[in-house]
């Protein structure tokens, strides 16, 4: 199995697991505080972590199948050279914006490295990282994009 379909199915796979956890963890925390009287100081910590890591990795995986919003009323209306040309100038510029966001979510996970939650010790690197992990996962989706639509030339998708 190569490394692209790899890729191509651990973003969809990670995000599931998350979700899945996230779903599990309220469900027990649901239990503890209003059913067994004895709410779980530590749900908070993990649910926040587990949200931001099925954020980025949500956002992979629509990237993936191109499935972020967009308004397209007045590209429609242009000819399709110019509907062409304004696909790559758009992954162009998504791979710069996500490359930025990639670079400084891991500053920010770098400088975090010293920083831990308060009741499980969780360095906050493990919840920062996801932010670059999930731009720089995005940015290899647009990549792959943009080497599909330039060798499809000015056809449709």
């Amino acid at each position: 199995m190569s490394v692209l379909r790899i890729l191509d199915k651990l973003d969809d796979f990670l995000a599931n697991i998350a979700i899945a956890a996230i779903m599990i963890i309220t469900v027990i925390a649901v239990f503890m505080r209003y059913i067994a009287n004895d709410p779980l100081q530590w749900i908070e910590e993990v649910l926040i972590a587990l949200f931001i890591w099925a954020i980025m990795l949500g956002a992979a995986s629509a990237m993936k199948n191109r499935q972020h919003v967009s308004i397209d009323a007045f590209t429609v209306l242009m000819p399709a050279k110019v509907q062409y040309a304004i696909r790559i100038i758009n992954h162009l510029i998504m791979i710069s914006v996500l490359s930025v966001f990639g670079v400084l979510g891991m500053q920010l996970a770098i400088e975090a490295q010293d920083k831990i939650t308060p009741i499980l010790s969780i360095k906050y690197m493990y919840i920062d990282i996801a932010v670059p992990i999930g731009a720089f996962w995005m940015v290899l989706h647009v990549m792959r994009h943009l080497y599909k639509d330039i060798k499809t030339g000015n056809k449709e998708q």
